[in-house]
């Protein structure tokens, strides 16, 4: 008999049934409940991070509350000590970890590596728009945008400089200390205006005398102590902190602001891919999202507060731009060093 519909009228309308089903509540609980049988079977997660066990402590609360029979055998490691483990253990073919938590250029590190397998979560539609790895290996967390701080003993809102263009200015040579430790400043740079105007822009930031400090908590310390009145990419959370706490600092965002993140991502072939599977959507979840809140981060769920209307008010903005980080990591840092007289 002559099939009297058109192959692609077909096609749309079995293409129709099934999103209909899959997007049906019942299938999606469902799906849920299936994967969270199968974690329960495999008896734990196992998870390599650099969070510290007090905030981990408020995280696997908030996960267990929520899946009582996600069990998390949670490993502390500091980043470069993560990386040696988990190097060590890829070249013998036995990662223990399911899943890494780690800093973007880590992550970006380890997928290049081949040390990463692919997980979309569905609850990566909720973070804020582009700080995911568009190829699905990780997905961000938290983040912390880069800003300027000052002491309001010597400037305000109006005086502070404004944006990176204002680092440059000669009035405040003399006056701005950076951290010293990291090339954010430099990364957010060349991933914002390229590599060449990016490596100029720093070249001329050390033609300001700019104060190598090491640590974000020992330059909010020293802003606060009246040592320098300027700290130029510097992590909201520890000025913004301060501030509510009475201390004499303030902060102003740039447009636009950078934005540096934490990540997670799934180990290829994990020996628990549904409690790893588990772990991630519950990262990305309300409830995980919140629970880092409660941790003092700040979380990239749209709807979910962090410490300050300020800080919400500055990632509603739409105005983040993620510091991404490619393979010459390393590479950047040597020009950062150089040209801010890092020793």
């Amino acid at each position: 008999m002559e099939n009297k519909f058109p192959a692609i009228f077909v096609q749309a309308s079995v293409l129709t049934v099934l999103l209909a089903f899959t997007a049906h509540p019942d299938f999606a609980c469902a799906q849920a409940q299936g994967l969270l049988e199968q974690a329960r079977k495999e008896g734990e997660v196992v998870l390599y991070t650099t969070m510290n066990i007090s905030d981990f402590a408020v995280f696997n609360q908030a996960a267990k509350e929520k899946y009582p029979s996600l069990n998390i055998r949670h490993v502390y490691l500091a980043s470069s000590r993560q990386v040696a483990r988990v190097m060590q253990e890829h070249r013998a073919e036995k990662i223990q970890a399911d899943v890494l938590g780690n800093s973007l250029e880590t992550m970006v590190y380890y997928k290049s590596q081949g040390i990463l397998g692919k997980y979309e979560s569905a609850e990566v539609q909720f973070l804020i728009k582009g700080f995911a790895d568009p190829e699905g290996y990780w997905a961000s967390i938290t983040t912390d945008p880069l800003i300027t701080g000052f002491n309001t003993r010597e400037y305000t809102k109006r005086s502070a400089p404004r944006n990176y263009d204002d680092y440059l200015n000669p009035k405040f040579r003399g006056q701005m200390a950076i951290n010293s430790g990291t090339a954010y400043g430099l990364l957010g740079m060349v991933s914002l205006r390229g590599e060449e105007q990016g490596i100029a822009y720093i070249r001329k930031l050390g033609q300001q005398n700019v104060r190598p400090v090491e640590g974000y908590n020992h330059i909010s310390n020293l802003l606060a102590a009246g040592e320098f009145p300027i700290a130029i990419f510097m992590q909201v959370s520890k000025i913004d902190a301060m501030k509510r706490k009475g201390a004499p600092v303030d902060w102003l965002d740039s447009s636009p602001t950078f934005a540096t993140v934490s990540t997670v991502g799934m180990i290829r072939n994990p020996l628990h891919p549904a409690a790893a599977r588990l772990l991630v959507d519950f990262y990305l979840s309300v409830e995980g999202q919140q629970a880092l809140a409660r941790a003092g981060k700040i979380p990239l769920r749209r709807g979910v507060k962090g410490p300050s209307k300020d800080i919400d008010q500055l990632l509603e903005s739409d105005e983040l731009h993620l510091v991404r980080v490619g393979g010459e990591y390393d590479r950047y840092m040597r020009y950062h060093n150089e040209f801010l007289g890092v020793r």
